[in-house]
């Protein structure tokens, strides 16, 4: 599946881009589906990441028990341990035409404020995908690999 970059603006000059204004992201829709309910939400893919994390209001809006979640500190870059909530869900990709995948994973939920977008990290995500990531074409090519346990619908 090919996963075009989303494209954002700095607000100023970037040295480490030669002076350049474009920031390209590797950013993928993602639904989470949860007992009664479903969410559509950008996630950044991040190698860097260790696990799959989502804002708390996410497990909220799809009808999630944080009650009876698994819990652990996790370390976000810059930030003090924080506390994360550990709960199976279904993930759905597509790239809109012809690849949609679905699987079950355990994510983390954490609170809104130490997260601007999902993280699509290591466990639940891209331990099932071979990810390409190219540069100068700015996209990224996901293929799954053998561990994968969805199906393509």
């Amino acid at each position: 599946m090919r996963v075009p970059y989303l494209v954002g603006k700095a607000r100023q000059p970037q040295p480490s881009l030669g002076g350049g204004f474009l920031r390209p992201r590797p950013i993928l829709a993602v639904g989470i589906h949860g007992p009664s309910s479903s969410v559509l939400r950008d996630g950044v893919l991040d190698t860097g990441a260790d696990d799959t994390v989502f804002p708390e209001w996410i497990a909220t809006a799809i009808r999630l028990d944080l009650g009876r979640a698994d819990q652990r500190d996790v370390g976000l870059v810059g930030r003090s341990p924080i506390r994360c909530r550990y709960l199976p869900v279904e993930l759905r990709i597509s790239d809109g035409k012809s690849e949609t995948y679905r699987w079950t994973a355990v994510v983390g939920f954490i609170q809104q404020s130490f997260l601007t977008r999902p993280l699509l990290g290591y466990a639940g995500f891209l331990q099932y995908f071979d990810a390409e990531f190219r540069g100068a074409d700015w996209e990224v090519i996901l293929t799954p690999n053998g561990s994968f346990p969805g199906t393509r619908i």
